[in-house]
């Protein structure tokens, strides 16, 4: 017969020796006994920690050849007989299992394997698991991404028919791309293109709000004046572009794009600083160059409307004008979402101003039949203040209480109607941030090197969500985070994500 028995919390203690022994009642009438089995010697350990040192903290690798290290420790020192890592794709399905694999005398908590072949761009996981002398098995998996900076070039093939001479011509150019998707490349997602994104005219590349482009080391931090030109089209109003340091540690200058002007934001402390370009009318969507100098710190912003593409080509000004006429269909789907979101945003307002103006014309006719009744003798001077008095305050008390709080509460709704297409996003955003706090709670990362890893999120997922978690305030502890996290959740309505 087996029989378990469940011993209290706090009962045993990691790093503790201890004896066990058993014996069962024989006869529940009399209560006799049995004889106490043999005593058997167990001991209790803490689980160990890994961790992998050849990964960022914004989890990126900068090669496709890397040889994987992880540090293994683990409190009462319980030594490492075998250890095998493991390459996962983004779903854990096994791309490579390796040797299993001991430790040697000269490096007995430090493992490593060669990676090879990986993709730029995609998610990955590498798990490496270890067996100790007294047979603890313990796993531990860490996503990351590679994202070494080489080009990503393929080939785009045009064949053109010239009729005088009667020969087809192929052109063959190559499209490249210095960057990196800020967002893993994952097979079979939305932008699972091999350099997961889109050109248009084999020239322009096409950045979606849900897949940001991320450069790095542009060694801008080291120097104390810096200029930039950059084209930009069918670019929506909010940020657009995020300078930040390494690792996202320090000051980010983000540019924010309106109607028809830009600005740059920077924030220290307490404090932000605004800068403010020229204004161009019309903007809008339409093609521009922007002009960014930077000296001692200071940033200056020009602005130019692009009317004709110069240069894009070296063509005879043909095809230039021929992209041009194109712009329209450029911007189309971009307008058309832009448009959606205003009607609905004048919808709501339409709505709330009736509703307003109902209040309003009651409120005015009360007075003014209480006016009337003073002048026709039935009230006093004091009678008619008082009265008054009364409906102001019957009227501010509703403006506060009612109208205000659902003015905001139809705003935020059609916000939240208009950033519908990005709950996949939110939803990977809220995942990962989960990932990490729970990671904090559990001891098995640190709180400021959580705070990097929740910073380096906020980077990417706030070009993308209308709002994200603050981690940077001052004296931030976990139980800030978590209290933050949970109310995310509640302002958005999450019910199916775990809390904190």
């Amino acid at each position: 017969m087996d029989k378990n028995h469940i011993l209290s919390p706090g009962t045993l203690n990691n790093g503790n020796t201890y004896l066990a022994k058993v014996r069962v009642i024989i006869n529940n009438q009399t209560g006799e006994q049995s004889e106490w089995s043999p005593e058997i010697r167990f001991t209790c350990y803490d689980t160990p920690v890994i961790r992998f040192d050849t990964i960022d903290q914004k989890q990126f690798i900068y090669t496709n050849d890397v040889l994987m290290s992880a540090l293994y420790s683990q409190k009462q020192n319980e030594p490492v007989e075998h250890y095998q890592f493991t390459l996962y794709d983004q779903r854990h399905v096994i791309l490579q299992r390796y040797p299993e694999r001991v430790p040697t005398a000269a490096s007995p908590t430090r493992f490593s394997e060669r990676v090879s072949d990986l993709e730029k761009g995609r998610l990955y996981y590498i798990g490496l698991k270890v067996q100790t002398k007294h047979d603890i098995i313990y796993e531990k998996l860490q996503e990351f991404t590679a994202q070494y900076i080489s080009p990503s070039i393929s080939g785009v093939v045009q064949p053109r028919m010239n009729k005088d001479d009667g020969q087809i011509v192929v052109d063959l150019f190559l499209k490249q791309l210095l960057g990196t998707s800020a967002r893993a490349y994952v097979p079979k997602r939305d932008n699972s293109a091999p350099t997961h994104y889109t050109y248009w005219k084999d020239d322009y590349v096409v950045v979606p709000k849900e897949n940001p482009l991320m450069f790095t080391n542009l060694a801008m931090a080291k120097a104390r004046g810096w200029i930039a030109k950059i084209w930009l089209m069918n670019v929506q109003n909010g940020v657009f572009l995020d300078f930040a340091p390494k690792e996202s540690k320090g000051n980010h200058i983000k540019f924010v794009k309106y109607d028809d002007y830009i600005t740059c934001e920077k924030v220290f402390g307490n404090v932000k600083y605004v800068t403010r370009s020229n204004k161009i009318p019309g903007l809008k969507l339409r093609p521009f160059f922007m002009f960014i100098r930077v000296h001692a710190y200071r940033v200056e912003i020009v602005i130019q409307p692009d009317t004709t593409y110069a240069g894009d080509d070296g063509d005879s000004g043909g095809k230039q004008q021929n992209e041009l006429s194109e712009y329209p269909n450029v911007t189309k789907s971009t307008q058309a979402l832009i448009d959606a979101q205003n009607a609905k945003m004048t919808a709501a307002l339409n709505q709330l101003h009736a509703t307003h103006n109902a209040e309003w014309q009651k409120y005015a006719t009360q007075v003014e039949a209480l006016i009337t009744s003073a002048r026709a003798g039935i009230y006093s001077h004091n009678e008619l203040r008082d009265r008054i008095q009364e409906i102001d305050n019957r009227y501010w008390k509703y403006f506060n209480e009612v109208e205000m709080v659902n003015y905001w509460k139809e705003i935020k709704r059609v916000n939240d109607e208009n950033e519908a297409a990005y709950k996949a996003y939110r939803e990977e955003y809220i995942y990962r941030v989960y990932e990490v706090l729970y990671n904090i709670q559990h001891g098995s990362m640190t709180l400021a090197d959580g705070r990097d890893k929740l910073n380096s999120y906020n980077t990417v997922y706030g070009m993308i969500l209308r709002e994200i978690i603050d981690f940077n305030a001052p004296r931030m502890t976990f139980e800030n985070f978590a209290k933050n996290y949970n109310k995310y959740l509640d302002d958005y309505g999450i019910i199916d994500s775990p809390r904190l």
